[in-house]
């Protein structure tokens, strides 16, 4: 098992996200894990509709639980869709709500 197989598996991601890297940054004690969506398609999240991808959003970053003591950060350029209302609309990513800066997993810690 490769550790992007691993991330993959411990984030609960499916078939259409891919952990394509992980850095280890041993100064910060970071790891940042970067995932990427691999579908020509996605769901608008108004108009549920399945559309085409318009473009992609410049990459986020968002607090995961941490990696032994490392914290580790997952960051992702969010794919947009064209709806057939003409309107952009950025997709929704399974690890976090659409303003959170941390994950589902790492605030179901918190509280």
């Amino acid at each position: 098992m490769t550790p992007e197989d691993f991330y993959k598996i411990i984030l609960e991601i499916d078939e259409n996200w891919t952990v394509t890297s992980i850095e280890l940054d041993d100064k910060e004690e970071e790891v940042n894990v970067h995932i990427s969506y691999n579908n020509s398609k996605a769901r608008d999240p108004v108009t549920n509709e399945e559309c085409s991808l318009y473009d992609h959003r410049e990459e986020r970053s968002w607090r995961h639980l941490d990696t032994m003591q490392y914290k580790t950060y997952i960051k992702c350029c969010i794919p947009r869709v064209k709806n057939s209302l003409g309107k952009v609309n950025t997709i929704a990513v399974p690890w976090a709500d659409k303003l959170e800066r941390s994950s589902y997993l790492l605030e179901k810690k918190s509280n």
